[in-house]
């Protein structure tokens, strides 16, 4: 079983620095300038990992960021896949492992949108979304013939053609000023308005239209209406259902109460023709980032309680039996496990989860038997992070998404592979 990972460690800084004979402090040009590797994304046959690389610049307008394809067991040296100052985000592969999915801004484009790459034979990416108010989070249908993605839409909007409208009457307003009637009113560095996560289907023939599967349903319409927040954006964690029916998501109705209640987000389900959601989950607790089990019989979310008075949680690991598109028979797999999983994924044989996890300063990795059991460390770490797990359907390739934490660390991907043992190399 082969894991990829990336592993955030003290940096080496040998490529920039002289000899030892002519040894310097270290500048910060020296770690301001250096290479930037984004998150390892492996193929479903886990033959070959796309990432990141941003090459750094003092000027936000000379930094640039492009993909780079290598071999999963590192046999071969890394190529790149694009050229572009844009940066490319949210890659996904298609199932069959030929074809990569993106989000770019490239010359032309007004907003981000969704472009298509053949890893296999090569040539140009091809841009497959058109939506004026632009494209994130794609993920293609098991079978590969249709791509699920969300966009930001005004509220009431119906088609592409109602946001233009909307958007050009706004544009023309003599005026700026906004009024909040509910919270929050700002979310870090940037003031929140009206406009909402919608999910979107679009089959992948050319010439397709996209299609809005929540354009004026009841659960859009609620005052509350919204998706888990992150620091940039509300997001609905949205996943296709093993038989690519259906869509499952996170979603809250009680977002205006934030400033004096908890909000509980829920795990909902929609079919990819579009209609009325349906929520699968139970008040009491919060709900998020669903993933089927490779076997689809399974369903995992993370999940905290929202009734027992306290502000802080952490997140605990939640299993349902998927059974006729319901959420059944919702247990804790760990249910001793005192740390709260960061992220988290399944082998292919639907037998064992992953998840990472902070203890002692440090990021690290644990598993966890899938029908339930004690949580035990994978391998101990002493140095450095394992975070944002990604796990293949095939050949069992873990890939951790770096994150800097100090100006004196970079983070560099490894191999991992455990042996009969249960021990790591």
């Amino acid at each position: 079983m082969a894991f990829v990972a990336a592993l955030i460690a003290p940096a080496r800084l040998s490529a920039q620095t002289p000899p030892a004979a002519a040894k310097r402090p270290i500048t910060h040009e020296d770690v301001w300038l250096m290479k930037r590797v984004g998150a390892p994304v492996p193929s479903p046959d886990g033959l070959f990992v796309v990432f990141s690389v941003v090459d750094p610049a003092y000027d936000p307008k000379d930094q640039s960021s492009d993909l780079w394809l290598v071999r999963g067991d590192g046999s071969a040296p890394p190529r790149q896949l694009t050229f572009t100052k844009a940066a490319e985000s949210d890659v996904t592969w298609s199932p069959d492992s030929r074809r990569i999915a993106f989000v770019t801004k490239r010359e032309g484009d007004e907003v981000n949108q969704v472009y298509l790459l053949d890893v296999v034979e090569g040539g140009e990416a091809r841009r497959v979304t058109s939506l004026s108010t632009g494209a994130s989070a794609p993920r293609f249908s098991p079978d590969g013939k249709t791509l699920l993605f969300s966009s930001v839409v005004f509220p009431g909007a119906l088609t592409d053609a109602d946001n233009q409208r909307i958007a050009a009457e706004r544009k023309n307003r003599k005026y700026k000023a906004r009024v909040y009637d509910g919270y929050p009113i700002r979310r870090w560095d940037h003031w929140l308005d009206d406009t909402q996560t919608h999910l979107f289907v679009q089959p992948l023939e050319k010439g397709a239209p996209a299609r809005d599967v929540l354009a004026g349903t009841k659960l859009v319409a609620e005052p509350g209406f919204g998706g888990r927040a992150t620091n940039a954006a509300d997001t609905l964690d949205a996943i296709w259902t093993p038989d690519g029916a259906a869509i499952v998501f996170t979603a809250t109705t009680e977002h205006k109460q934030a400033a004096y209640a908890p909000v509980e987000t829920h795990l909902y389900v929609v079919s990819a023709q579009g209609g009325e959601p349906r929520r699968l989950t139970s008040p009491g607790h919060t709900y998020s980032r669903p993933l089927f089990a490779p076997d689809g019989k399974r369903l995992y979310a993370l999940c905290s309680p929202t009734t027992d008075g306290k502000v802080y949680h952490l997140d605990r690991l939640a299993r349902f039996d998927w059974q006729n598109g319901q959420l059944v028979n919702e247990s804790r797999p760990a249910e001793g496990f005192d740390r709260s999983v960061e992220s988290f994924g399944l082998t292919p044989d639907s037998q064992t989860v992953y998840v990472t996890a902070e203890e002692a300063g440090h990021e690290k990795l644990f598993r966890i038997p899938a029908r339930g059991g004690p949580a035990q460390l994978a391998f101990e770490v002493k140095l450095g992070c394992y975070t944002n797990l990604s796990i293949p359907r095939r050949p069992q390739v873990h890939c951790c998404l770096p994150t800097g934490k100090a100006p004196s660390i970079r983070p560099k991907s490894y191999g991992l592979t455990p042996t009969p043992g249960g021990t790591w190399r």
